[in-house]
């Protein structure tokens, strides 16, 4: 049997572009696999930055309705627990006036952060209230 000239090297070909194909394939979902992981740190971070707010400002909430800071803002804060260890809250804005005979109406902001400003761990939530006891 004689071979052909012209058909010699057509599987090397083939094998080097099917290489080639499928380490493009590789690279592009390690690629897309570091991206999966990027969102969902990301992801965990703005939830965990949105409920330490929402507990923030459901406090002070809770301290304006109580009575507790007698017509004034709430004195700061609350320590929040374990699960929201590295979450810092601060009550950035709070504005109470009067209306009518004693009737009080509270503007509380709370802002959540955690990480380090300028960092991809860093993350930052704003909540706002406006809480009245006019009846």
């Amino acid at each position: 049997m004689m071979r052909r000239k012209r058909s010699s090297g057509a599987a090397l070909i083939t094998a080097l572009f099917l290489v080639a194909v499928l380490a493009a394939i590789g690279i592009a979902m390690s690629r897309l696999s570091n991206v999966e992981n990027d969102t969902r740190t990301k992801a965990v971070l703005s939830s965990r930055v949105y409920y330490g707010a929402k507990a923030g400002l459901d406090w002070a909430i809770q301290q304006v309705i109580s009575g507790a800071t007698a017509g004034a803002c709430p004195a700061g804060p609350p320590a929040l627990g374990a699960g929201l260890s590295g979450v810092t809250l601060t009550v950035s804005n709070c504005v109470v006036t009067t209306h009518g005979a004693g009737n009080l109406v509270y503007y509380i902001q709370i802002k959540a952060t955690t990480g380090t400003l300028g960092s991809p761990s860093y993350a930052e939530r704003w909540m706002e209230a406006t809480v009245s006891s006019i009846p």
